[in-house]
């Protein structure tokens, strides 16, 4: 996964609620529509008879076996094209070109940046009804919101929480600057997405050629100056939802390798743990093939590994603000370990 502190650059500084139609939250109902959404748009997919999404006891969804699974067994394979990459970004018709000249002219981190404002505007769309984004069943399964599926994150944290129960903590200041760029972003992204957001809702008119039937004529669209409602919102949604849940992406071509990343229906709603479960790759075919790292039995929840929690550089303060948890802690523990003043969070100063 790719980190997002500090992406946005100077030149990228230097760039200057929606009434909901669909459910907020996934259901168990909502991710069998996403797998039947997988094998009806993208028929190379599988996803192994013997797993099945259930609810998880740490939050939210897990996959589970419903049958013994033998070591190196294929558990699912997800194509590329059913992945959110920079080609669904750059290629989109409505706001590609712009996404591209935001990542030319701000440089490193802009395509995270971009890749947030496209998520935020489909689900937008989708949220208003409109049957023609393609990603509307997966987007669905997302926490867009605090504790939706399970999901913490410091991002949905008010000032006041972040000054009450984070100050002088390990984790303050990584989490004020993420509020900060991401607040940045914010308005970046009502200029480039705002007004497709408006269009789903009716509220926006086009421009008529001034001669008629003569398309060339149109004026361009007037400047959105004004902030969207609920977009903004969307945005933090969608940055919480990439900074845990984002993948690197070493197939990309049109990406600076560093900054390249991409989501992954499936794999990445797979819950963390330290002994992981399956083993994944990219094939030469750009095809995520996902496989069982051992026997697995069944009714045992399937697990992925984000990072090796004995990773030097990343302690558990770090998973908190990247992916909203504390390894092995619900979301209870952790307010109880920051209640405390733990280790885990603030650092303890050596007796003399």
């Amino acid at each position: 996964m790719v980190p997002f502190l500090g992406v946005i650059s100077t030149a990228l500084l230097a760039l200057q609620s929606p009434e909901i139609r669909r459910p907020k939250s996934a259901t168990s109902a909502e991710y069998s529509q996403l797998l039947s959404w997988l094998d009806g748009t993208f028929p190379s997919s599988f996803v192994n008879p013997s797993v099945e999404i259930q609810t998880s006891e740490r939050g939210g969804h897990g996959m589970f076996a419903t049958d013994d699974i033998k070591e190196g067994s294929m558990l699912f394979s997800i194509p590329r094209e059913a992945c959110i990459t920079s080609t669904t970004v750059l290629d989109d018709e409505a706001c590609g070109k712009s996404f591209q000249t935001l990542i030319d002219k701000a440089g490193p981190g802009a395509f995270t940046v971009s890749l947030a404002g496209y998520l935020s505007k489909e689900y937008m769309r989708y949220l208003e009804g409109d049957d023609d984004v393609l990603f509307g069943p997966y987007l669905a399964t997302l926490p867009w919101k605090r504790n939706i599926n399970g999901q913490e994150h410091v991002l949905f944290w008010t000032n006041d929480e972040i000054e009450t129960k984070l100050s002088s903590s390990l984790c303050y200041r990584e989490a004020n600057d993420l509020k900060s760029e991401v607040k940045v972003a914010r308005k970046i992204l009502n200029s480039i997405i705002g007004i497709e957001v408006l269009k789903a809702r009716g509220e926006w008119e086009e421009e008529k050629p001034l001669i008629p039937f003569l398309e060339f004529t149109k004026p361009p669209p007037a400047a959105l100056k004004d902030p969207v409602s609920g977009l903004g919102r969307a945005v933090t949604g969608a940055f919480a939802i990439l900074l845990s849940r984002a993948f690197d992406d070493e197939f990309d071509k049109l990406i600076v390798a560093e900054d390249a990343e991409r989501l992954i229906p499936i794999l990445d709603m797979l819950n963390h743990d330290n002994d992981p479960s399956i083993t994944y790759k990219t094939n030469e075919e750009g095809v995520v093939e996902v496989k069982a790292r051992r026997d697995i039995s069944t009714g045992e929840e399937i697990y992925n590994r984000y990072r090796e929690e004995e990773e030097m550089n990343m302690p558990y303060h770090r998973f908190f603000t990247r992916f909203g948890f504390v390894p092995g802690s619900t979301t209870d523990d952790v307010m109880a370990l920051l209640a405390d003043k733990s280790s885990v969070f603030f650092a303890k100063r050596k007796e003399i």
